[in-house]
């Protein structure tokens, strides 16, 4: 998995910062803990309306137009890798020119990035939107009846995409800049409002094109409140302006996670995109649900990269890697004790709440589904860490390897299992493919990159582990003992209640304790 190092801001003129200012925001262990804990909040909260709002949005679609509103989704996902890889880069360059204060560097960094994910954008709106009658009437497979209404879905679909790259830039910016506070208030009220747009749309009778219409009307409003939230973070007004010198010296780093970007939206988006190939529109939601439940588990996984990237960015302009290691260390340790309980427990009673949450008969459909993805979302929270590590040492390479392996282990697999398992054999493959590819990168980031040998590695990690298989077979004899939802809600209340506890006061260290409780009080 070794390779030569990829391009990064040493090598470039204006870009690497000359000196490291202990008080910015981006390297202070206290408000990186801080801003960790608002982000999961925020996305916590945005995973719940989510869930909380999809039955609803399913029951009142049917389930054939719900799974055309999952194939417009699909088809975006991919298609907003023309963004070339330059979310990561303009977080990584601008987080160093930030520390340095190099506000000329900062300017060239926005400009340059906000000209290409304009590009980006218009691109594949345009793609999605010529696209529109072909996907709708031949590749997937969707009802006659339900053909034209899927096609404005499409189309609606190009405009909000096209928006999405645009708010995509101005997040990224936000994270290199320090803003996690106002940007977690605005993600909150914004994701919020999107979902609750969807219900309105159904509750008024606008169908499928309702709900997209709702959404796009969003989107451009999101990006008017994040174009004004940056040029007022940055402190200066920003053009579509390329920088030839600094674009070359991103799109060095950008290209490589361009294509981990691609291989990543075919290892988590390629088993469903093959099943929606291969299955009528009324079957795809069984799958379709819990594959949502593992993006929103991803997006808190997202939340936490959302402020280790930038911090890990920030001090691989140094020489010192203990603080790194350290943080790392605690990266992966928290995620365990944080994502395992919550994939043991979807484990566990995954048939229960989808009865409650959907239909009993929903449930037996999508109960296989929902467990094996649930395990994958723990697979990948565990890749994460040593992801960003990777980038932000200027290796997005590794994460390439990482990404192409697992897409190509997953899709190969969703060939061979889908027509005899139908979305069980998705999901199957997914997971096949992430224990391939996780595994390596953890250990090679941990080596290579941070003195860390796996025996230390292991060793940091065995507590967590030991207390999740406990935590896991408290839930499994809590299901074996009864499936009602009482049972549910008391076992999930007591032993994460429990676990929680003896988890702060024997697996976390003096440092991680100290954080969270300076985290918890008064700023």
């Amino acid at each position: 998995m070794a390779s030569a190092p990829a391009p990064n801001a040493a090598d470039a003129p204006g870009l690497e910062p000359p000196a490291r200012h202990p008080g910015t925001l981006v390297i202070r262990l206290g408000e990186l803990v801080a801003h960790v804990v608002t982000s999961v909040g925020a996305n916590v909260w945005l995973a719940f309306v989510s869930l909380l709002t999809m039955p609803y949005i399913l029951l009142g679609l049917g389930r054939p137009a719900y799974g055309v509103f999952a194939m417009v989704s699909l088809v975006s996902s991919h298609l907003s890798n023309l963004e070339l890889g330059f979310g990561h880069a303009t977080i990584r360059f601008l987080a160093r020119a930030t520390v340095a204060g190099d506000r000329r560097a900062a300017q060239a960094i926005l400009e340059t990035s906000l000209a290409v994910f304009s590009a980006g954008g218009i691109i594949a709106g345009t793609v999605l939107l010529l696209g529109s009658s072909y996907l709708a009437t031949s590749f997937f497979v969707i009802p006659a009846g339900l053909q034209r209404e899927a096609m404005t879905a499409f189309r609606l679909g190009a405009l909000i995409l096209t928006c999405s790259f645009l708010s995509s830039f101005f997040s990224s910016a936000l994270q290199a800049l320090g803003r996690f506070a106002w940007f977690n208030v605005y993600r909150t009220v914004a994701g919020t409002t999107a979902s609750a747009a969807c219900v309105l749309s159904i509750m008024l009778g606008k169908g499928l094109a309702g709900v997209f219409l709702a959404q796009a009307a969003i989107s451009l409003i999101a990006v008017a409140i994040l174009w004004l939230a940056v040029v007022r973070a940055h402190g200066a007004p920003l053009a579509l302006r390329p920088h030839r010198a600094v674009l070359r010296e991103m799109a060095g780093f950008a290209v490589l996670v361009f294509a981990s970007g691609i291989a990543y939206q075919w290892m988590i988006n390629g088993p469903p995109l093959v099943l929606s190939a291969k299955v009528h529109a009324a079957a795809i939601p069984a799958f379709a649900v819990p594959h949502v439940v593992l993006q929103r588990l991803a997006v808190l996984i997202s939340a936490v990269s959302l402020v280790f990237f930038p911090f890990a960015s920030a001090e691989s302009a140094g020489g010192d890697r203990s603080r790194l290691s350290a943080v790392f260390q605690s990266h992966l340790r928290l995620t365990a004790l944080v994502m395992g309980p919550i994939a043991a427990y979807l484990v566990a009673f995954g048939d229960t709440l989808l009865g409650v949450w959907v239909s009993r008969d929903f449930a037996l459909d999508a109960t296989p589904c929902l467990r094996l993805l649930s395990i994958a979302a723990f697979v990948l929270a565990a890749g994460s860490p040593a992801a960003d590590v990777a980038r932000a040492k200027g290796r997005p390479v590794w994460v390439l390897a990482y990404t192409v392996s697992v897409a190509v282990v997953a899709v190969g697999a969703s060939f061979a299992l889908i027509p005899t398992y139908g979305g069980a054999g998705a999901a199957a493959a997914l997971l096949m493919g992430l224990i391939v590819g996780t595994v390596p990168l953890v250990f090679t980031v941990a080596n290579r990159l941070l003195d860390l040998g796996p025996g230390a590695l292991l060793r940091s990690l065995l507590p967590p582990g030991l207390a999740l298989a406990v935590l896991t077979g408290v839930y499994v004899a809590g299901r074996i003992a009864s499936a009602s939802f009482f049972s549910a809600v008391a076992t999930g209340a007591v032993g994460t209640a429990a676990y929680l506890a003896a988890a702060y006061s024997w697996l976390l260290d003096p440092r991680e304790r100290a954080a969270l409780l300076r985290t918890a009080g008064p700023a």
